[in-house]
């Protein structure tokens, strides 16, 4: 007696261990793909925030005209200086001079490097400023203000750390 044996057709363990091993090359690079992006977004986002946080500044500085210079009240924010001490002038009546001071502590507070400071905390505690966790700012986000009495022009620094350590700057400037 003869046996026929049937041939059987299907797939191989060498062509499936190919086929998972092509899959999962493919899945990686989605996935490198997806946190590239993710990166960019954040990336994207801090830019926005820096210009926003800039145009604040420039508005506050439109808004109160302290000064024979338009905006020269406002100048000499350093990178690295700390908030001002600042009376609250959303609770007290302010002269314009206390306005500019109450402006550039608000301002670097909302950055996000300053947080840890006594004038922040203040801020955050009368209110003026939503709390720390609700409006991080920027990380080690700082600015500087410098205004051109010659020539009238207004310049706004913004600066932060990427995810990278990598320092990033936005200069905005305005004629006053």
């Amino acid at each position: 007696m003869h046996k026929t044996m049937k041939k059987v057709n299907g797939f191989s363990m060498i062509e499936l261990l190919v086929a998972v091993l092509v899959m999962g090359i493919g899945v990686l690079g989605i996935t490198g793909l997806q946190m590239i992006s993710l990166q960019n977004n954040r990336a994207a986002l801090y830019r926005a925030e820096a210009v926003q946080l800039a145009y604040d500044m420039m508005d506050r500085i439109r808004a109160n005209q302290a000064g024979a210079v338009p905006g020269l009240a406002y100048d000499g924010v350093v990178l690295t200086g700390d908030p001002p001490a600042a009376t609250d002038c959303n609770a007290n009546v302010c002269t314009q001079a206390q306005m500019v001071i109450f402006d550039q502590a608000v301002w670097k507070c909302s950055l996000g490097g300053f947080h840890g400071t006594g004038t922040c905390q203040g801020l955050r505690a009368a209110n003026v400023l939503p709390p720390a966790n609700q409006q991080p700012g920027l990380p080690n986000g700082d600015g500087a203000i410098a205004v051109n009495a010659g020539t009238g022009v207004i310049t706004v620094t913004v600066q932060w750390t990427e995810n990278n350590n990598q320092i990033r700057t936005i200069v905005i400037d305005s004629q006053s």
